[in-house]
């Protein structure tokens, strides 16, 4: 490569070589002025410290002379001092005299002349002393330095400087030049050999020489060498694997131009259309919107819409094959530009959706017949749902009359039974106290008086059962109609359990083999509820667990349980079946096995309890459930919310 080529900027080599001549010109001319202002500054003081020592030593040597005032030996003197080239002037003055006594000065030829009165100098450096004889003052002489010398001095070491920095450019320009000529030109010609065999479509992949001259290259080129050589690699992968997808791709892939030529197409464009290959398809279209498209104004329409869309997506429209059948395509297109923002050609996809288009329009003919039969069938449901709605409005009516016949034959029915229930008393107190001491004695009347005791005893406790369902038919026709009236105030919660459980307490007593037991929590908060209803529903729970429970124990507990307030009623009984754990908080529900055995061997009950208490706990927003086990026992569980709580009211005991 010629030399000439680093004398030109645009070139690599020549903007390296001139980049770094600039640079190490300027930091020479940077490190040159410093040494030449530091030169300058060490002349001048040595110009100042030869000057102070010439005028110490001549007004030593002058001050016999100037005492005794001999003016022929003090010209002697200054005329010895002025053989120093760098003496300007000397001017002797004596004590309290402002003109000069005597003294020297330099004419323009730099010769010695007398001086008459003190000289005007520039560019000198004066030194001053005082004259003493004896300690005595006699006068004072000035002494003036030349800087003349001092410039030329200055002047040979400035040039000294700017050799210098030539010869250390042009060995610094040499030495680049050669080392930019090994490192960086030969290493970048052959890049750009590499690259434009590349650029030529050479397949340089593999090649033994153009892979050796890459991995000639060192340092940085050397990795620009590699990476050029792994971009080629991968891009011409991308080609193929592009080549490759074009070719054997499922969809037809299409280039056309604005006047209808096909340009390029691949071999699934060709079969979906009837051609043999994508050449043949090719050379036969020379106006797609003619022999291609089934509406040929479909192509002007999507030409224009490009023009203003630039890309299309999803365009479904009707194409012709070679045999004359019409297929449906779906198109997806976009028009490309030239630099200048002028059309060139469309390219795009294409799937045939032939089968999908006729499905779609059984389907929509599905969907009709469908519609139409759903409009029957709503129509159906909708007079269904008005009859359903008036039976509905029937039964509620219906409900309502049965609320109220219930209350009202509750009502009517509990006060004959209380008759009923005093007069069987007083008979039975009467006939104890009057008739039967008659019997003494006679065994058939006491019999027959013991047997009719006993039938008094079966009336009264038979009342008392039935009083019991009429109460419960009574509460619970009124929760339902809403007219049940809550008497809610500030209650202890543990004080009203103390009390439901002593309430119970004489039906564990006749049961001496069941045990009960109360565990209490001491921090439960008052509630706000209605004293009454709560003890109705523990009283309950606890009445069932003794009634059905013949042996073992019945634990209740209360606490605090996340929010709510717990309570527990257990027992050792025979459980509930599963099935009915539910069911035996309905109304007049009574489970068939398990705790509620065969008739007879058990106390009857209504079938209401459990409903009620439900309705009570769901009144405050609680719940109520019961877990039981068969032959482990059953647990009744009641949560109450704290919400119920009251902090600031006493509660009442």
């Amino acid at each position: 490569m010629p030399f000439a080529r680093f004398l030109l900027t645009r070139s690599v080599g020549g903007a390296v070589v001139v980049t770094l001549v600039c640079v190490n010109t300027l930091l020479l001319t940077v490190f040159g002025i410093l040494d030449y202002h530091g030169e300058k500054r060490r002349l001048e003081t040595e110009l100042r410290g030869d000057i102070s020592l010439a005028a110490d030593q001549f007004a030593e040597n002058l001050s016999q002379s100037l005492w005794y005032l001999e003016k022929d030996q003090v010209i002697r003197l200054i005329d010895g001092l002025m053989q120093n080239e760098i003496i300007a002037a000397v001017v002797v003055t004596e004590q309290g005299e402002d003109k000069p006594y005597v003294g020297r000065v330099r004419d323009r030829a730099w010769r010695a002349s007398p001086l008459a009165e003190r000289p005007a100098m520039d560019d000198v450096i004066a030194e001053k002393r005082d004259v003493r004889f004896d300690n005595t003052p006699v006068g004072s002489v000035e002494i003036f330095g030349s800087s003349r010398f001092l410039e030329r001095d200055l002047e040979t070491s400035l040039a000294r400087i700017v050799l210098r920095i030539l010869g250390l450019n042009a060995a610094l320009a040499l030495c680049v030049a050669l080392i930019v000529r090994w490192r960086v030109i030969a290493p970048l010609a052959r890049l750009e050999g590499y690259a434009a065999r590349v650029n030529l479509g050479a397949d340089t992949a593999g090649d033994p020489e153009t892979d050796g001259q890459l991995d000639a290259l060192r340092f940085e080129l050397g990795s620009l060498g590699r990476t050029m050589r792994e971009t080629v690699r991968r891009l011409s992968a991308a080609e193929r694997k592009y080549r490759d997808i074009f070719e054997h791709a499922t969809e037809g892939i299409f280039q056309t131009t604005l006047d209808g030529r096909m340009l390029s197409a691949n071999a699934a464009l060709a079969r979906m259309l009837g051609y043999g290959s994508p050449e043949e398809l090719v050379a036969t279209f020379v106006d797609v919107g003619v022999q291609l498209y089934h509406t040929p104004e479909d192509r002007r329409a999507m030409l224009a819409r490009l023009l203003v869309e630039e890309s299309i997506a999803g365009l479904q429209v009707r194409f012709k094959r070679r045999d004359g059948q019409t297929i449906w395509v779906l198109l997806n297109v976009r028009l490309v530009r030239d630099d200048a923002g002028l059309p060139l050609y469309t390219e795009g996809t294409l799937t045939d959706v032939t089968a999908r288009v006729r499905a779609e329009r059984r389907l929509e003919i599905l969907n009709r017949h469908l519609s139409e039969a759903v409009r029957e069938r709503t129509r159906r449901l909708a007079e269904k749902a008005a009859e359903l709605e008036a039976a509905n409005e029937r039964l509620k009516e219906l409900d309502r009359l049965k609320s109220g016949f219930l209350a009202t034959v509750s009502h009517d029915l509990r006060t004959p039974l209380t008759s009923i229930m005093g007069f069987a008393k007083l008979i039975a107190r009467d006939f104890a106290k009057f008739f039967a001491p008659f019997a003494a004695g006679h065994q058939r009347l006491t019999g027959q008086a013991e047997r009719l005791v006993a039938n008094l005893n079966i009336i009264e406790s038979e009342g008392e059962r039935l009083t019991r369902l009429i109460n419960d038919f009574l509460d619970l026709s009124k929760i339902e109609s809403g007219q049940a009236q809550w008497r809610d105030t500030v209650v202890d919660a543990a004080v009203l359990i103390g009390r439901a459980a002593a309430s119970v307490s004489a039906d564990f007593e006749a049961k001496p083999e069941v045990a009960f037991a109360m565990e209490v929590a001491d921090d439960l908060p008052p509630l706000y509820i209605d004293p009454d209803r709560l003890t109705q529903v523990l009283v309950n729970l606890l009445g069932n667990a003794a009634k059905f429970t013949d042996e073992g124990r019945v634990r209740l507990r209360a606490g605090l349980s996340e929010g709510f307030l717990r309570v527990e009623v257990s027992d050792t009984g025979q459980g509930v079946p599963r099935e009915s754990l539910e069911k035996i908080f309905d109304k007049f529900h009574q489970a068939q096995a398990g705790d509620t055995v065969a008739d007879g061997q058990r106390p009857k009950g209504t079938g209401l309890g459990l409903a009620i208490c439900r309705q009570i706990v769901e009144h405050y927003k609680g719940r109520i459930w019961a877990e039981s086990e068969l032959g482990r026992g059953s647990t009744f569980i009641l949560e109450l919310p704290l919400s119920q709580a009251v902090d600031a009211a006493q509660p009442v005991r």
